[in-house]
């Protein structure tokens, strides 16, 4: 079904509040990058011609901006980010008054929330990862079969949560994310339980998928037989397969979910690595979201 009638909806204003609520005919611009790492994701939007009050109200730091984008064909505006104002201003550009917002999923809760956790010897994995959730006020997406651990000898923790639970996916197989203001525990290299989606022309696929393959963090070092030197040398197992693909925009879609790629060269299942939303309302060129997929029976990536 073609795609034209693009629709969104910005709310930006103080935690617990509704805020700001700003939609079209308003230009607004946004680029948004998302990946499975632990660092916060990054979120910039553009707004023209607000008024002055609003304008000062939105670029508080600490303000939650939340961002819906869509076709009115499909489904509308769906959530697409989420997050926290780390910083905003306002620039003139000829007739134009453009306010920018510098925005971070999960910021606040990563920066400002320190956990207490003391458990007694047999305490799971998912227990802890549910109290740290709890002390930070995110909701958990965890599924049921994700692999455990049992701390034998219990477990005890005074200080920053995104340390603590470093500390416990680590030790137990997993990552973590925050993806749209929600806690993400997935195994290391796998997939979310969210219904995968088929990527074709079809359902918006554009151009060709690129083949990728994404090289080791580290090289490993092996002897040379000759000369006794060490070398570093990157192997088969240690590099990473993949595409790159681009597509209308896909505005539900978020690192970890499960993707199966359809064209002339590819058709395959893949996990999502890391995605870039970004698009014009009123402005130029196609809404797009840009995608890396990977293997997903390739290696878990070393956690530092």
């Amino acid at each position: 079904m073609p795609r034209f009638n693009r629709d969104y909806r910005l709310l930006v204003g103080p935690p617990g509040e509704k805020g700001v609520e700003i939609l079209p005919p308003l230009r607004m611009t946004f680029d948004i990058e998302k990946n499975t790492k632990e660092e916060p994701n990054e979120i910039k939007i553009r707004v023209w011609n607000l008024k002055k009050e609003t304008r000062d109200a939105i670029v508080e730091p600490d303000n939650v901006a939340v961002l819906y984008a869509g076709y009115a064909e499909e489904d509308g505006p769906l959530l697409m980010a989420y997050g926290t104002v780390l910083q905003g201003w306002t620039y003139f550009d000829g007739p134009d008054v453009i306010t920018e917002l510098d925005v971070l999923d999960g910021y606040a809760e990563i920066r400002d929330t320190v956990v207490t956790l003391g458990y007694g010897p047999g305490v799971k994995a998912r227990a802890i990862v549910a109290e740290i959730a709890k002390q930070m006020g995110l909701r958990l997406l965890m599924a049921d079969d994700v692999p455990d651990r049992t701390w034998q000898n219990g477990f005890s923790y005074y200080g920053a949560a995104r340390m603590a639970l470093h500390k416990v996916v680590q030790g137990t197989g997993l990552e973590w994310s925050i993806q749209n203001g929600d806690l993400q525990i997935i195994p290391r290299r796998g997939v979310t339980k969210r219904q995968g989606f088929v990527l074709s022309a079809e359902s918006g696929l554009i151009g060709h998928p690129e083949r990728t393959r994404q090289g080791a963090r580290e090289k490993a070092k092996v002897q040379d037989k000759r000369t006794g030197d060490n070398k570093n040398i990157v192997s088969a197992r240690q590099q990473v397969d993949g595409w790159r693909a681009t597509s209308l925009l896909l505005p539900t879609l978020n690192p970890g979910d499960l993707v199966k790629l359809e064209s002339r060269t590819v058709e395959d299942w893949f996990r999502v690595e890391s995605l870039r939303h970004n698009g014009d309302w009123g402005g130029p060129g196609d809404w797009q979201t840009e995608l890396e997929l990977v293997d997903r029976n390739a290696p878990p990536r070393k956690q530092k």
